[in-house]
């Protein structure tokens, strides 16, 4: 009896002292930053970072939102100018929260090798922390703006970017992500932000206008630098090569002479958008006559969400149509893109020459070197099928006037 009262003390013992924490911080001694912005002043880091201010008993019966505050720092190094906050600011920065870290301009031309590898290192800052380039301003001034109905402006630009899956004119890429492509040796595409004024309609605001943030199109680095932008629509692009490309829309026109011969009875639109539900892409580098060829093979499916041009495609000669001249614009996309990148950037945004590599391993050593130079002049072939597997509730539009004769001998 006396040993299992001994051996129960030791047990006793030892799961208090495991389930202690010998490093842990009080909450009401750390401020908690939900959003940094990085930026140069001179030859001085400016650090600016979103810290949230827990909420009083007051505020949380009303149910109002927490409240931020902005505490900004320099110093020569990352570190330094964080340490330094500690000398105008009444709490230790705590970064294992942050959600996203805005890289300014002219620091992204710069360069930003030294910052990533911080971030990295550091044992507070997730690896999932969303990295994005603040486009044509500073980094601190696309902080402290909330549009939409997220608690605080870093959680707003958060949800923002996490909403990119449903048009695909963007992109979210956290730090890992960027780490990885770098130490392979691949160039990376972010996510950029910028501010934007819009009407303001709430009729008991003064002010005609209010900013917003838009986080349409991409970032391009070559290596650690920022090099320029694809927009919106060539991101698409980018997504569809780097087979990312998931729930977006895909909008076109139909050729005149395809729907010239139909009655319409009330207005008629320009457009179809087709919904992506499935994509997938396969991009191949085959030598063909000693010189590199890339085949870009593109398989979608999709919905018809939209018809604003009132096609009736109850019709199989027209459903084809459809299908045809979606995926037109989807070669389109890809097109514009990969021009971009072979004729402006001169830079390989696509991990092609690791494709080069897996196929050709001999062939890449002798021009690993060079592929930089090899890129902007390699040949390109592209093919897109697109199966529309549902066209909405109805077939047959409201606004045209159907000849059954000619619907019965297309059918």
């Amino acid at each position: 009896m006396r040993y299992k009262s001994i051996i129960l003390s030791i047990i006793l013992i030892i799961a208090v002292l495991l389930s202690s924490c010998t490093s842990s911080q009080e909450i009401e001694d750390v401020g908690i930053v939900l959003a940094t912005g990085i930026d140069m002043e001179g030859d001085k880091y400016l650090l600016t970072h979103e810290v949230i201010v827990p909420k009083s008993s007051v505020s949380d019966k009303i149910g109002q939102g927490p409240n931020v505050q902005y505490v900004q720092s320099k110093g020569d190094t990352i570190i330094d100018a964080l340490r330094n906050a500690s000398l105008v600011f009444d709490k230790k920065l705590f970064l294992a929260h942050n959600r996203v870290i805005i890289l300014g301009e002219d620091l992204a031309k710069r360069g930003i090798g030294d910052i990533i590898n911080f971030y990295v290192s550091d044992v507070e800052p997730r690896e999932s922390t969303l990295l994005l380039v603040a486009k044509g301003s500073p980094a601190h001034e696309v902080m402290g703006i909330k549009g939409g109905l997220s608690d605080t402006p870093g959680k707003y630009l958060f949800d923002l970017l996490e909403n990119h899956r449903f048009n695909l004119k963007a992109r979210d890429l956290t730090l890992n992500e960027f780490l990885r492509y770098f130490l392979a040796g691949e160039n990376v595409v972010v996510s950029t932000v910028q501010k934007i004024e819009q009407k303001e309609i709430d009729k008991e605001e003064e002010k005609p206008n209010r900013t917003i943030l838009d986080v349409t199109g991409g970032a391009v680095f070559r290596k650690d630098r920022l090099i320029g932008y694809y927009t919106g629509d060539e991101m698409k692009g980018f997504n569809f090569l780097i087979d990312e490309f998931e729930n977006g829309l895909i909008i076109f026109k139909m050729p005149d002479e395809v729907v010239k011969d139909n009655k319409f009875v009330a207005r008629s639109g320009q457009y179809l958008v087709v919904e992506v539900k499935a994509s997938k892409t396969k991009s191949k580098v085959e030598l063909v006559e000693d010189k590199l060829l890339l085949k870009i093979d593109v398989n979608i499916e999709g919905v018809l969400i939209e018809d604003t041009k009132g096609l009736n495609i109850s019709s199989q000669a027209m459903l084809e149509a459809v299908r045809s001249a979606c995926a037109k614009k989807v070669e389109e996309y890809i097109v514009r893109t990969l021009e971009k990148a072979q004729k402006e950037f001169k830079t390989d945004t696509f991990s092609i020459g690791n494709l080069v590599h897996i196929s050709y391993p001999d062939l890449w050593k002798e021009i690993s070197d060079d592929w930089e130079s090899i890129f902007p002049d390699l040949d390109y072939k592209i093919n897109v099928k697109v199966d529309v597997i549902r066209a909405g509730l109805i077939n047959t539009p409201v606004n045209i006037e159907i000849d059954e004769e000619r619907l019965k001998e297309n059918k």
